[in-house]
């Protein structure tokens, strides 16, 4: 009697081989989804800050409609503010009366401060601008013929710092 061969034997199951590639193929599978469900969120996330920024914008055109507008005076309604730097300063309308410029000057601060609370490295500027780039870069002509644009940056998602130009511009109005 001969004992059998390990040749001619038939094993039954998977290789070492076929475990490692199936695991390989599982594991890519697993990573992808889990990728998908992280851009899913950072994509999330930024709507609802340009959702945010929308509404805050919508509210600052409102705010400057209202305001009346005076010749060659102080508009409180254009400004300058960046995370880091000093915050804009106003009269607390809630002890005593304002006059419309210090309520303006007040709700604009308010303004402000939400807006650099909200979002991460936030800058923002309202003021004239006619420019062919208005709405690309944070820089201004002062042209006071011209509309007033709302600027808006912030720091995105999987950057360091702030994008070169604003997120998001708007135009106020005149």
């Amino acid at each position: 009697m001969r004992a059998p061969s390990s040749a001619s034997s038939s094993s039954s199951g998977f290789s070492m081989i076929e475990v490692l590639i199936a695991m390989l193929v599982i594991g890519t599978g697993a990573l992808a989804m889990v990728m998908l469900q992280l851009h899913a969120l950072r994509s999330s996330h930024e709507s609802g800050l340009h959702a945010r920024a929308t509404l805050l914008a919508q509210e600052l055109a409102e705010l400057r409609a209202s305001y009346p507008l005076r010749d060659g005076g102080d508009d409180p309604t254009l400004f300058a503010i960046q995370a880091g730097k000093a915050p804009m300063v106003a009269a607390d309308c809630t002890r005593a009366p304002c006059s419309a410029h210090d309520f303006a000057t007040a709700a604009v601060a308010d303004w402000g401060s939400r807006f650099l609370r909200d979002f991460p490295a936030a800058r923002a500027v309202a003021c004239h601008d006619g420019s062919a780039t208005a709405h690309t870069a944070w820089r201004c002509d002062h042209d006071a013929s011209a509309a007033v644009v709302l600027k808006l940056g912030w720091r995105r998602i999987g950057t360091t710092r702030p994008d070169n130009g604003p997120v998001m511009s708007l135009v106020l109005g005149p």
